[in-house]
């Protein structure tokens, strides 16, 4: 993953937004297509896997179970709430897995003061990478200068880090969408996120494919929210993802073998 926003500017407040006309719509993106990834071998799902460990009722047994998980599978990450990163380090150093804090998640209208706080957490805790919900609230309200606003200063505070922007798709229209996406990258992010995995729906074909058509090939995209099948997972990868959020990870590598002896 990259480690820098797009462009290296400083953030401005977006005008009218038509996703026609968008400089970063590529028209010409060919999607993946099942033959692209028909071949996955172990290793290239395995890079594939943000490991989310976020539930409320989580306890350190089972963050602790996680990265033993991540270690043995050569996870990419795993996500933790910023309580739980320092500890989640500690286990994961030196071992290659990164540390994801996560920022505002669910639905990201804690504010600016607070998604900063949280990020200061986990980023002075070890974490390789930080997964802020954007603020919907904002976004909703056409606020969009906020919604960068809050995305620059975790960058600031997120320096050489990957940082992730979620996007709650479930909440947002095809428009609103893009033109998050869009502020997101110009804030700052490396990598826009689809769900957390909390919202009132999960994940959907088109909205990897709406994201990666509108963002083009360099933007990475991370599916997450009700993947629990390694066919859902393989799909988001034909889509364009380039990583997958899942809560049964272990339980994707397995069926992925089921899938391949298949």
């Amino acid at each position: 993953m990259g480690r820098v926003g797009r462009g290296g500017k400083e953030p401005v407040a977006s005008e009218a937004f038509d996703p026609s006309t968008s400089q970063h719509l590529a028209e010409e993106h060919i999607m993946p297509s099942r033959n692209a990834v028909a071949d996955l071998t172990v290793g290239a799902v395995v890079k594939a896997v943000d490991h989310l460990v976020l539930a409320p009722d989580q306890t350190f047994q089972d963050i602790e179970r996680a990265c033993r998980d991540a270690v043995a599978y050569k996870f990419a990450s795993v996500s933790l709430p910023p309580y739980a990163v320092s500890y989640g380090a500690r286990l994961l150093r030196g071992t290659g897995v990164a540390i994801c804090g996560t920022v505002g998640i669910p639905l990201g209208y804690s504010g600016l003061r607070a998604k900063c706080d949280e990020a200061s957490t986990s980023v002075e805790a070890g974490a390789g990478e930080i997964d802020m919900a954007i603020n919907l609230v904002a976004m909703k309200s056409s606020r969009y200068a906020d919604v960068q606003k809050e995305v620059a200063a975790v960058r600031r505070l997120a320096t050489g880090l990957v940082l992730k922007a979620t996007l709650e798709c479930c909440y947002l229209n095809d428009t609103e969408k893009i033109r998050a996406a869009n502020l997101a990258l110009d804030a700052g992010a490396d990598v826009i996120k689809t769900h957390s995995g909390f919202g009132k729906g999960g994940v959907r074909l088109h909205d990897v494919q709406l994201l990666k058509r509108a963002l083009g090939m360099s933007v990475e995209i991370e599916a997450a929210g009700g993947i629990t099948r390694f066919k859902q997972f393989h799909d988001m990868l034909c889509a364009g993802a380039t990583r997958v959020g899942v809560e049964a990870a272990v339980a994707i590598i397995k069926d992925f073998y089921r899938w391949e002896a298949a």
